[in-house]
């Protein structure tokens, strides 16, 4: 147990992590921003199906990153 007040120590966050919680963050202010909500589903349906896609698209993108530094490193 820790002395009130402050925090443990915690593991260390993979760069990957941090970078797809950015891109996910900017994705999400950049559309509710384009289309004048404050959360995607309030948008129409096919918006919504377009944030879908894209935060997909951001997903795909970080487990690529990621097979490639796996497969690197076993080289």
């Amino acid at each position: 147990m820790t002395e009130r007040g402050k925090l443990e120590p915690s593991d260390p966050v993979h760069p990957l992590v941090a970078k797809e919680d950015r891109l996910s963050s900017e994705w999400f202010y950049e559309f509710c921003a384009k289309y004048g909500v404050d959360y995607p589903d309030e948008a129409t349906p096919e918006q919504e199906a377009e944030y879908d896609a894209d935060l997909d698209a951001i997903h795909a993108q970080i487990r690529a990153e990621y097979a490639a530094e796996k497969a690197k490193q076993a080289d």
